[in-house]
């Protein structure tokens, strides 16, 4: 008898594995294979559904950009992933049908624009081209104003390639600052001149053009929550953040803020308002020197009429990926607290040296959702309070290109609050929900 050599056949859950792989790399082909694409009379290409065409007007879905609207007198061209079928008389012969190709995405197109007419372009990885002025490269983040689709915020891992017209500065990690035009293609950079290497993307630390215009190294965020109660009870909240940065390869300016005032049938519950700033110069891709550490804080509810605190530091980048970021740093400061009211006989003021300690968290959930993680904890003496942190926690939901909503959770913590000229001892913990909406400058 002869024996045949045992074959192990696939398990009823590899071979449910193995079909839905399939399924999801069929769809993600499909997906690019059948795609639409629309090309402006600026070169700029769009990937994604013509919705609706007139002799005026396309309406587009971009992948990218959402629903446009473009004038015809701005198409140059549209390229159907499927031919349309002609509208047939019901009283005329039917043809016999053939099978028509079907067009797929060229990802190695390029506009003949790029590199000669005087604009910055990049390329997605869903073979968009956009046309525009490229505002800055820094921690996996590029900014680009596109002519359609105006300012845009991007991951840089969603970015295919980058083409600057306009001599930038470039910053790779352990290395001096470059200067010249730079080409991002692919896992490659490059930058003009003869005696400057070639670079990887993941040796890239940041791209900022040049700064004969001071503004095109900022950028802001302000967001907005309101919230009004009237009947048994009458009720006004204000919550409002913003955020305002300047970037270069180098450093890295932060100015932040923070404010919570409520009413409660005309009486104040919460006037608390929150100032952070700090300067970031970066040593190597992961470390950073902060040579200004600086926060005021005002909150009468818990007795403290003025807190500001100073200092420098170190930091350290633990993760600095595509999705996710997270640097903590430390930094011996000093402390100055004046109090709102004190016992009779108390001082009504503070001086202290700190420690403060930060950790900044950044994680994408999905493409449109994110969540944030920032906790502070300061080190004083008993006198000023002896420990305090303050932790927001965030999930930040993009609704559109600029506009995002906002859900944040603050949890301010004292541990030894100052007794008020009644005797009376604030509670160590506040508390603080807000729901908002941010816009990005």
């Amino acid at each position: 008898m002869t024996h045949w050599p045992a074959v192990n056949k696939p398990s009823q859950q590899g071979r449910r594995r193995a079909f839905l792989l399939g399924v999801l790399v069929f769809g993600a082909v499909r997906g690019v294979a059948l795609a639409d694409v629309l090309v402006g009379t600026n070169g700029e290409r769009f990937v994604g559904t013509v919705v609706q065409e007139s002799a005026d007007t396309v309406v587009f879905d971009s992948e990218l950009g959402g629903r446009i609207v473009v004038p015809r007198s701005k198409v140059r061209d549209i390229e159907h992933a499927e031919p349309k079928t002609p509208v047939v008389e019901t009283n005329a012969p039917i043809a016999a049908s053939h099978p028509v190709a079907k067009k797929t995405l060229n990802l190695d197109w390029r506009p003949p624009a790029v590199g000669k007419d005087g604009s910055d372009w990049i390329q997605l990885k869903s073979g968009e081209w956009l046309r525009g002025k490229l505002k800055y490269v820094q921690q996996k983040r590029v900014e680009f104003d596109s002519d359609e689709l105006e300012e845009l915020d991007l991951k840089l891992k969603d970015v295919r390639q980058v083409y600057s017209a306009q001599p930038v500065f470039t910053k790779f990690h352990d290395s001096q600052s470059f200067y010249g035009t730079v080409v991002i293609s692919n896992d490659e950079v490059r930058i003009s001149g003869a005696t400057i290497p070639n670079y990887t993307r993941d040796e890239l630390t940041g791209v900022t053009p040049g700064g004969e215009q001071e503004i095109k190294f900022w950028s802001a965020e302000a967001s907005l929550g309101l919230n009004f109660q009237s009947g048994n009870t009458k009720q006004a909240t204000l919550s409002a953040s913003a955020e305002i940065a300047r970037r270069t390869p180098d450093t890295r300016f932060m100015l932040n803020y923070l404010g919570d005032y409520s009413e409660v049938n005309d009486s104040e519950s919460a006037n608390n308002h929150r100032l952070n700033s700090s300067f970031d110069i970066w040593l190597t891709r992961r470390w950073f020197i902060r040579p200004v550490l600086a926060e005021a804080y005002h909150d009468p509810q818990a007795n403290v009429s003025l807190r500001v605190t100073g200092g420098s530091g170190v930091g350290y980048e633990i993760f600095d990926e595509d999705s996710l970021e997270w640097a903590i740093s430390a930094a011996p400061s000093y402390q100055y607290t004046r109090f709102e009211t004190v016992e009779p006989g108390s001082s009504d003021s503070a001086t202290t040296p700190a420690a403060v300690l930060q950790s900044n968290f950044k994680a994408d959930i999905t493409s449109r959702l994110t969540f944030i993680q920032n906790f502070q904890m300061v080190f004083t003496d008993r006198e000023a309070g002896l420990y305090t942190h303050h932790a927001v926690t965030s999930l930040e939901f993009e609704i559109k290109r600029h506009l995002d909503l906002e859900v944040s959770f603050v949890w301010d913590f004292l541990d030894r609050p100052q007794p008020k000229s009644d005797g009376t001892i604030p509670f160590k913990n506040d508390y603080f929900l807000i729901v908002g909406t941010s816009v990005r400058f």
